[in-house]
């Protein structure tokens, strides 16, 4: 098999300047999130937009991935539904992106394969996100707890490129690998999120390219980030070509991939909204009552002096891992992981705790959890650090899931749970 080659452009995925009609043979895409990550780029898609301007600026992106990639050939885009906290937007509701994906690929000619669902298998506390959501322990007004995403798949019509001889034998699954890989559901954890705010694993592009691309042939990503798409392409013997809005993933990318990978600026920024098929327009109007932004949700790690912080009291513990603040806002501690056996004596402590104090909240990287509750490190008017001091008592666990900035911390002032 040939040596491969691997490119990552630094530019804005709207306008696909540099790649050529009908050049790529699959695409594997995670857009961004809509205001919920920080990209860091003040030109990024979803972080600075109203939900209208997010899809608009999301079809820009599918148009172009549709001109690139090759007849006959599948896009694949790995989205979640996405909550909206009533606070926020006036009411509960879920927001399904994906629906807005499907309806506009179509618009533009693709036809729509069907979508597989990836079940995000975790050993998390069954109470943790949206198991005790809502109106617990009372029915009606329970809230599903998302822990799967959808992979949207769609085929370019016209005739694909005939592979070789070699290149079918260099691409031959395995009768295991095919009824796994061409079921509906898959079943495999996410990745820790060390390097980049919103990676997915390998795992996923590697069955992704394996279904449906031949060996030697390109794979697309138009939102490379830390470069996961494009290592499971060379691991299987595919060229790669990535964009990338971040330069500072530059050395991220290199890393992942030895250095086997060579990368270009596109320093075009020119994209028009009305060359669209048609300009989506939200009919669910968003009472926005809170800017996230300015709540510092999706943001980079907070480390202001408390004098700027804005102070709360808290209204309700509703468990060791999770409060109610008198905004109404209900919020989930960083690193805290229950431990059912001591839950009573953790909630007593944080009782203690805080009467007649009032708290300011910090954040980390990720800005909410699954079930769309802020995550955050609270503290005590005085500077004293909750979640740290919950830690010590041995009434919870560390929360050793996830990567946060206090994870080390956390794991060694760790204290031993207390007899029972």
């Amino acid at each position: 098999m040939d040596l491969t080659e691997h490119k990552v452009i630094f530019g804005d995925s709207r306008n696909l300047n540099t790649i050529a009609d009908k050049s790529v043979q699959l695409i594997i895409t995670s857009p961004p999130y809509w205001q919920l990550k920080d990209y860091g780029n003040d030109q990024q898609i979803g972080f600075n937009d109203s939900y209208e301007d997010y899809i608009n600026n999301l079809n820009l992106v599918w148009s172009e991935c549709n001109r690139v990639l090759s007849d006959g050939c599948k896009m694949c885009v790995n989205i979640g539904d996405q909550f909206a906290r009533s606070k926020y937007y006036g009411r509960y509701k879920v927001i399904p992106i994906r629906t807005e994906i499907i309806r506009f690929c179509e618009t533009l000619g693709m036809d729509y394969m069907g979508a597989i669902i990836w079940q995000k298998t975790t050993t998390m506390n069954t109470s943790g996100g949206g198991a005790v959501m809502g109106s617990f322990p009372y029915p009606r007004n329970g809230i599903l707890k998302m822990d799967y995403e959808f992979i949207l798949i769609f085929k370019k019509q016209g005739k694909a490129p005939k592979p070789t001889k070699e290149q079918k034998e260099n691409s031959a699954m395995t009768k295991e690998e095919w009824k796994e890989y061409f079921s509906s559901h898959w079943y495999f954890g996410g990745v820790k999120q060390l390097e980049h705010i919103a990676m997915f694993p390998e795992e996923l592009p590697k069955r992704l390219i394996k279904m449906f691309s031949f060996a030697e042939e390109t794979v697309f990503d138009p939102f490379a980030g830390s470069g996961t798409t494009l290592l499971a392409a060379r691991n299987l013997g595919r060229n790669s070509v990535g964009y990338e809005i971040n330069g500072d993933f530059r050395q991220i990318i290199s890393d992942k991939l030895s250095g086997d990978v060579l990368f270009e600026e596109d320093l075009c920024q020119t994209y028009d909204i009305e060359s669209l098929p048609y300009i989506f327009h939200d009919p669910h109007k968003m009472d926005k009552k809170v800017d996230l932004k300015e709540n510092q949700y999706g943001s980079k790690l907070d480390d202001s002096p408390a004098k700027k912080e804005e102070l709360y009291r808290v209204k309700r513990i509703i468990s060791p891992e999770k409060i109610e603040i008198n905004d109404g806002r209900i919020i989930r501690l960083i690193g805290i992981k229950e431990n059912p056996r001591y839950s009573d004596m953790a909630v007593e402590f944080l009782k203690q705790k805080f009467k007649n104090r009032k708290i300011f909240l910090k954040y980390d990287t990720a800005s909410q959890d699954k079930a769309g509750l802020p995550l955050c490190y609270v503290y005590l008017d005085n500077k004293t650090f909750i979640n740290n001091h919950l830690i010590r008592t041995g009434f919870v666990e560390v929360d050793l899931e996830t990567e946060y900035k206090y994870r080390d911390k956390f794991m060694k002032n760790a204290g031993n749970p207390p007899p029972l």
